[in-house]
Order: structure tokens, then C-alpha cells, then sequence
């Protein structure tokens, strides 16, 4: 069972978002402080991160920064939500903090369920271009 962290101040955001992708089959961590959610990471083997730019205690772009620096957490995909629909936010997040993907709040339940599954989708192909590769070196 995959498992995800989702980040967000918001409650009523927090539990619709969990309830969602608990239904969808995946086991959901939640947090609604950035430093708690960094902390889920490091104790939690993670899937994907899904982590609100405008958290009370960090910019999500700083959990997104944080976990792309720990060789621990480093290969954790991570999805933004934002209400910030600037491609400046966008560019930053991309080039500084190197998220995955951006979504605009309020967010459909449908666009959630279809970067989740494109996010675990490019996952697989790259394990499996990693492990056909490993092979191939090693002469199987």
C-alpha cells in the first residue's frame, strides 16, 4: 500500500483530502505544520508528499527544499497545493525547491486523483528503466 503525506493547515482541506485518498486505497499521514510533516518524513518510508504552499510555521517550498536535501527523503515526490497561480511561485518551486507538480486550490477531486496516479505512474517507469539498466550491467 502506497503512502502519502499531506500537508496542510486547513482542517476542513486536510480531512477532504485524506478521506479522498484513504478511499482510493493508499495510507495517508497528516500534518499541519511543515516541521511535522519533515518529521512524518524522516520516521516513515513515504510514496509522495502532498504539502500546502502556505503552511503557519514554513513556506511548503521550504518542506519541499528540506526533503530534497536529505539523502533520506530525497527520491520523495512531492505535489504543492497553492492558491497562488503565478508562474513565478511556479518557476521557483520547479528550478529551487524541485517539486513534482503544482496544483491550484481549491482543488477538484478528480485533478487529485489524476497527478496522483501520474506521479506513481512515472515512479514505476522510472524504477523500471533503473532496474533494466542495473541488469543490463550486470550482463542478466
Amino acid at each position: 500500500m502506497k503512502k502519502i503525506l499531506l500537508v496542510d493547515d486547513e482542517e476542513s482541506v486536510l480531512e477532504m483530502l485524506r478521506r479522498f485518498l484513504e478511499h482510493a486505497g493508499y495510507l495517508v499521514v497528516t500534518a499541519d505544520k511543515g516541521k511535522t510533516g519533515l518529521e512524518w518524513a524522516k520516521e516513515t518510508r513515504l510514496d509522495l508528499a502532498i504539502v500546502d504552499l502556505g503552511l503557519p510555521d514554513m513556506p511548503g517550498m521550504e518542506v519541499c527544499r528540506a526533503l530534497k536535501e536529505n539523502p533520506k527523503t530525497s527520491g520523495i515526490p512531492v505535489i504543492i497545493l497553492t492558491g497562488n497561480s503565478s508562474n513565478e511561485a511556479r518557476i521557483a518551486g520547479n528550478l529551487d525547491a524541485r517539486a513534482e507538480l503544482f496544483l491550484n486550490k481549491p482543488i477538484s477531486i478528480e485533478d487529485l486523483k489524476n497527478a496522483v496516479e501520474m506521479i506513481f505512474e512515472k515512479c514505476e517507469k522510472r524504477r523500471l528503466l533503473l532496474r533494466n539498466s542495473i541488469k543490463t550491467r550486470l550482463g542478466y
